[in-house]
């Protein structure tokens, strides 16, 4: 059986080697053990047995893990700027064999490592069937879940990825993308105004009802847009924010 209260120790053992008390390693550290505990009762929801509601648990302790290595080596939590934070994960707990510490049944293994590495794809691979793809779904909501309940309570300077907020507009570029394909191509992004709408364009990429409709009871969408606005100074972005947020209301009023 999977021992959730042992991977938990381990996972205080392991970031306690980070500063845990500075800011981004912080909020990162919240960040994931709020997945794991939004996993468990996803998994719960789907009325799955108590091994794979723990195995829910353990895979949002370690979506993330390789953020911290992340940041003590480039300083960034920018993918595109420094590596794959889920792939660096993969390779935090399989390459360099962190996994051992949590003592997890082999079986699993591949269950996580593709769970993981799928986390943070703009779509989940398409060979994936079964409890590889039903994994991949639950940590893929919650963790953007967590990251909307993230972007309207910790300080704009740990969530976004660049210290300018002086941005002029969100670029067409991106506006598009949101609006068409429903998706960000991460590569196109150049401001912390084109950064907004990878948040936003998350509500488009939820796989349960069970996750849309947590995210419809919460005010999410519209404290961040205010958010927005009081920290970037542009008209055009807050106008941009409020059409944005319009786009993305109409969209879950269509589905609730």
């Amino acid at each position: 059986m999977i021992d959730v209260e042992l991977a938990k120790k381990e996972f205080d053992k392991y970031v306690s080697n980070f500063n845990p008390n500075e800011g981004r390693i912080k909020l990162k550290i919240e960040h994931i053990k709020r997945v794991a505990k939004i996993s468990r009762k996803l998994a719960t929801n789907l009325n799955l047995d108590e091994e794979y509601i723990r195995l829910a648990e353990v895979i949002g302790l370690f979506h993330d893990i390789g953020r911290f290595k992340q940041v003590e080596l480039f300083n960034t939590f920018s993918d595109k700027d420094s590596v794959n934070h889920a792939e660096f994960s993969v390779k935090t707990l399989f390459d360099d064999n962190l996994i051992a510490n949590f003592n997890i049944d082999e079986k699993y293994h591949k269950i996580i490592k593709l769970a993981v590495l799928n986390h943070n794809k703009p779509r989940i691979d398409s060979d994936l069937t079964g409890d590889e793809l039903l994994f991949a779904k639950i940590i893929r909501d919650a963790d953007k879940l967590d990251i909307f309940y993230t972007i309207c309570e910790y300080d704009f300077e740990s969530i976004f990825w660049y210290p300018e907020f002086d941005c002029e507009r969100i670029s067409d570029v991106i506006i598009n993308q949101f609006i068409n394909d429903h998706s960000i191509n991460y590569p196109d992004i150049k401001t912390n105004a084109d950064v907004i709408l990878c948040f936003y364009a998350y509500i488009y990429d939820f796989n349960f009802d069970f996750s849309l409709g947590f995210l419809k009871t919460k005010d999410y969408l519209e404290t961040f847009a205010s958010r927005v606005k009081q920290n970037f100074s542009s008209e055009i972005v807050r106008q941009q924010i409020d059409e944005i947020l319009k786009i993305s209301n109409d969209y879950l009023n269509s589905i609730f």
